[in-house]
């Protein structure tokens, strides 16, 4: 992996806005516990700088997609309960052990199979994902779910009965039929089961609009916390949440080019008049969607759009006039009254906010602020 830290293209993110959404989420959704979604680069946004702000703003755990992620969290020393909300094969389960991370488990035979991988030194901590419509992973039926928990209880020093859990398809529309379903197969599948310390369905979603319906006091979430609004603003509007990123660079070229002059590869956009040009070291090398044509940046509180196609380690922008070089460039956050969000590159390019963020590559430099 490389860092790009000998350009000004930088990746800033704020850890006073991520307390304040984590403060709104516990307002609404009255949870005591929560564990925040850090897979996949933490949306993009960085594991260890979002992880360590999170759990400094009060998350008590952290979520994750895949064992890597886990031991990458407890190598940097982070103590925070780990959730790994994915499958993983049953030969680590004794390095999961090792590390006190919680597993996913939807099979009885998955247990059999990682008991002969258990040296019971420590208890594997093991969490039952049921599928009550994902559709994804989980148990489907009651009797194997009853049955597995027989087998957890059975061999305490080998395995510890930590959670159950399921996952909403569906829990931030204004339809609710298909929410209300999966809810109706939960009870059916766990009420009356032995219950484990931690009984967990929420996702961002079900704890914003369905906090009455579903049990929140331990909830797992991301979108929320990272600023964008689940339902993307059908729901409620998205004012209530601070965004947490700000994407800068500044221009490192500035030209005056003639009218009909063609601008970068494929030439799909010709100069009309003679403009003034203004290249910004960031492209689809970064993450950012060839889509974004025509969208603006921000230079000196004004909307400067993209012209021509992106390439991959820069863009070319309409400058309202023959700014230096070195000017600074906003192309995510606030620059005098005007302000661009993940949302609004959404809208442009019919990409979802979160598959937008997770695109920012590793080469952008991360940088916790305030």
């Amino acid at each position: 992996m490389v860092v790009a830290q000998h350009r000004p293209t930088r990746l800033l993110i704020s850890q006073q806005a991520i307390a304040h959404n984590l403060a709104v989420v516990r307002q609404v959704s009255g949870c005591r516990t929560i564990f925040m979604a850090v897979k996949d680069n933490a949306y993009g946004f960085g594991l260890l700088p979002v992880s360590r702000a999170v759990l400094a703003s009060g998350a008590q755990g952290l979520a994750v997609a895949v064992l890597d992620e886990a031991l990458v969290l407890r190598a940097a020393g982070i103590k925070a309960p780990i959730l790994i909300m994915s499958l993983l094969d049953a030969q680590y389960a004794q390095a999961c052990a090792d590390q006190q991370v919680i597993v996913t488990v939807a099979s009885l035979a998955w247990l059999q199979k990682a008991q002969h991988n258990l040296t019971g030194t420590a208890p594997l901590l093991v969490s039952l994902g049921l599928d009550t419509g994902m559709g994804r992973i989980g148990y489907r039926n009651r009797a194997e779910i009853e049955e597995s928990i027989r087998f957890l209880q059975q061999h305490p020093t080998q395995f510890t009965y930590q959670g159950l859990m399921t996952h909403f398809a569906d829990s931030d529309t204004v339809e609710t039929d298909y929410f209300h379903r999966q809810v109706r197969r939960w009870h059916a599948l766990t009420d009356g089961l032995p219950q484990p310390p931690m009984v967990h369905v929420a996702n961002s979603g079900a704890a914003m609009y369905h906090a009455a319906e579903v049990p929140t006091d331990i909830i797992r979430i991301g979108t929320v916390v990272y600023g964008m609004e689940p339902s993307e603003g059908t729901m409620r509007p998205d004012n209530y949440l601070n965004q947490i990123e700000r994407l800068e660079s500044e221009l490192i070229m500035v030209k005056h080019v003639p009218a009909g002059e063609g601008l970068s590869y494929g030439h799909t956009y010709v100069t009309p008049t003679a403009e003034w040009v203004g290249t910004i070291p960031i492209g689809y090398g970064d993450g950012l969607s060839r889509k974004l044509k025509g969208f603006p940046v921000l230079i000196q509180g004004k909307k400067c759009p993209i012209i021509g196609n992106l390439t991959m380690d820069a863009l070319m922008v309409r400058l309202p006039g023959p700014l230096p070089v070195h000017t600074p460039v906003t192309l995510l956050g606030q620059d005098g009254d005007q302000r661009l969000t993940l949302t609004d590159m959404a809208q442009h390019t019919g990409i979802a906010p979160w598959e937008l963020s997770i695109r920012f590559a590793e080469r952008l430099p991360r940088k916790l602020v305030d």
